[in-house]
């Protein structure tokens, strides 16, 4: 019987009809006959090939059939997209968040506190090893670069990548002081307290900038901090071997690029509220109290740069119409956006021409092809993600236009206007109509809206040169503006703001948190100075010194002499430097300093202060005795000397010496 059974079964197999639902069964079945010897290995192998071939069979008839039902859906998915009325969607904010400043959802975004165990290579002195010594060490160099030396931003713009890997440590100490406040936050909304909420605004503001500056280098707040770490410090390096040029600025130059920094950032000012109220973050007497400050200042602004010079001055006239139309709108926030993101990008297009950089860093003279294959691989990834970064702006830009333009916003006379005057605009590609009217628009109008650039010829595929008629670039520009206006009408709702790149929110939070006040500093008890010494020289020799009180006692063992602490200091502070100008305390301060500061940054100080050459010379030699190294070149840099040959021929002119920059290191403990 089992033997005819198999025959049945094999019979069935051999014909095909295996039915594809009972597969599964049929296999368990062949088995137990091939285990009972109802049918032999031959013909238990030959069914079994034949039941799996009709599974992947059945699969690719299942694959197909899904494949089917896709297309259909995407075919549905695109009429309805079609059928709708087509515009540029915003994201909108429906949550009340004037009590507490960020809703539930983003406070998961700020993130969670992690102790960053590792620094690339240069980022911190070898005496910074845990997380605490270098978030409060990034916290008093970044309040240094930004506040402190904020006029040598353009100038050494390498500090700016290195103060951007410290405010990630920066960041990380603020999520751990402000623990608490989160968890209250969490627990006690939507009543948040005065004092939490003041906490989590600080935060979601940090944030924001955290964001800014990792999308700089083509990464989001998910990729790994060492990754962001590594990309600052890549760039640092790489900015500080640029050939640095000073350009000397006429006194209009110079009041253009004053007024013109005071404009942008009050623009920025007023765009921060205006967003603030449209994300229903602050209430309507914030607001009110903000923007009418920012739009004095603006106004002001643009009056002085209006006046500097009459060829000029037509530029920023162009502009004060557009921002007064604006600020007459202010209660139309999206609008009012949008506006300002057009105002914002004209001034940087035109502003480029007119008002010369002070200071330039060429890299050409770097040899990149000689770096290592994996930080070639990194400047790329920082290349490409510069690059997505500007497409999506520029994006964002053009969607701006059409927004206005179907407003009743005269986009088109503004730009007409500037063109007119001698100013060329490259970052609006397009121009808009109504949006009724661009309906109607027959292809010669599409043409007339491309404001972009074409090329007249290109080579093919051979190299043969083709030339475009006249009728071949009309037919490509209307091409590219019915391509290019689709591609406004549909951009993704979620497409997120633009974040200003501002960095007032850090400044603020660092003098907060009792970042590096250079005026404390020098006020302070000359004693804590000299405890911070101490412990140097302490380490420096092998012996435990924990302030002046042991250095002290160790300074009577040695010459056997009886002197107090106190009375120690007060000769040490007044008391002058042997064949010197100096005293010991203003060159044991300079030691603490370079300690504390670093090399460039404590040469920006000493120039700010107005400190002479020879104390300076001082505070490097005495920081040499107790192992505290100078980078003679960086802080020549940072006294103002482009380089240290430079500061020692500055320091021989004024004291009549002729030492030579070998004779100088040797003179300085190097």
């Amino acid at each position: 019987m089992k033997k005819l059974l198999g025959i049945l079964v094999l019979g069935l197999l051999l014909s095909g009809n295996a039915n594809a639902a009972s597969i599964a069964e049929e296999l368990t079945l062949l088995n137990n006959l091939y285990k009972e010897a109802a049918i032999t290995k031959e013909e238990f192998s030959k069914a079994k090939s034949i039941l799996l071939k009709t599974e992947t069979k059945q699969e690719a008839k299942v694959e197909k059939k899904i494949k089917e039902i896709k297309e259909r859906k995407k075919k549905i998915v695109e009429k309805e997209n079609k059928i709708k009325k087509e515009k540029v969607v915003k994201k909108t904010f429906n949550q009340d968040l004037t009590k507490s400043y960020v809703s539930l959802e983003e406070i998961d975004e700020l993130g969670i506190f992690e102790r960053i165990l590792d620094a690339p290579e240069g980022m911190f002195k070898s005496n910074a090893k845990s997380f605490s010594a270098r978030a409060k060490k990034s916290m008093r160099d970044m309040y240094l670069i930004f506040v402190q030396q904020k006029n040598f931003m353009e100038k050494n713009p390498e500090n700016i990548m290195k103060a951007m890997g410290y405010f990630e440590f920066f960041y990380m100490e603020q999520l751990r002081k402000k623990d608490k406040s989160i968890r209250k936050f969490k627990e006690t909304w939507p009543d948040i307290h005065f004092r939490t909420k003041k906490d989590i605004k600080s935060l979601y503001s940090l944030n924001q900038a955290r964001k800014t500056m990792r999308e700089s280098m083509g990464l989001t707040l998910n990729d790994d901090v060492q990754v962001a770490l590594q990309r600052y410090m890549l760039m640092h390096e790489l900015l500080k071997q640029a050939e640095k040029t000073t350009v000397k600025l006429t006194t209009s130059e110079k009041e253009l690029k004053k007024h013109s920094k005071k404009l942008k950032t009050n623009l920025n000012s007023l765009k921060k509220n205006v967003q603030l109220k449209n994300e229903k973050r602050i209430d309507q007497k914030e607001f009110n109290k903000n923007i009418k400050k920012n739009i004095n200042l603006a106004k002001s602004s643009l009056k002085h740069l209006s006046s500097i010079d009459s060829k000029i001055g037509n530029f920023y006239e162009t502009i004060n119409k557009i921002f007064i139309k604006t600020s007459k709108n202010i209660t139309n926030l999206d609008l009012t956006l949008d506006s300002l993101d057009f105002m914002t990008a004209i001034l940087s297009d035109v502003e480029k021409n007119i008002i010369p950089k002070q200071h330039i860093q060429n890299i050409a003279n770097i040899n990149l092809k000689s770096m290592p294959e994996n930080e070639q691989k990194i400047l790329v990834a920082i290349n490409m993600g510069m690059k997505m970064q500007k497409k999506e702006k520029k994006e964002l830009l053009q969607g701006s236009v059409l927004n206005l333009s179907n407003n009743g916003f005269e986009v088109n006379d503004y730009i007409d206007e500037i063109e007119l005057n001698g100013f060329d605009l490259k970052s609006i590609t397009m121009t808009f109509d109504d949006y009724d009217n661009m309906k109607r628009w027959a292809s010669e109008d599409w043409a007339k809206s491309w404001r972009g650039d074409l090329p007249t010829e290109i080579k093919d595929i051979d190299g043969n040169l083709i030339e475009f008629t006249n009728e071949n670039i009309q037919d490509i520009k209307a091409q590219l503006a019915i391509i290019t206006f689709n591609e406004m009408v549909n951009l993704n709702s979620e497409l997120k703001d633009s974040v200003n790149d501002s960095v007032k929110e850090i400044v603020q939070e660092i003098q907060a948190s009792g970042g590096f006040d250079i005026n404390a500093y020098l006020n302070q008890d000359f004693t804590i100075t000299l405890d911070n010494y101490s412990k140097l020289v302490g380490n420096f020799y092998g012996i435990e010194m924990n302030d002046f009180n042991d250095l002290t006692k160790f300074t009577n063992e040695v010459y056997g002499t009886d002197i107090s602490p106190e009375d120690y200091a007060s000769q040490w502070e007044s008391g002058l430097v042997e064949g010197s100008t100096s005293n010991w305390g203003d060159i044991t301060r300079g030691v603490d300093l370079i300690e504390q500061v670093g090399s460039f940054d404590a040469g920006s100080i000493a120039a700010s202060l107005g400190t002479d050459l020879q104390t300076v010379a001082d505070s490097i030699a005495l920081a040499a005795t107790v192992g505290v190294t100078t980078d003679l070149e960086a802080v020549s840099q940072g006294l103002g000397y482009a380089s240290f040959a430079d500061a020692v021929a500055a320091y021989n002119a004024q004291y009549g010496t002729n030492y030579t920059e070998e004779e100088a290191r040797k003179s300085l403990g190097q």
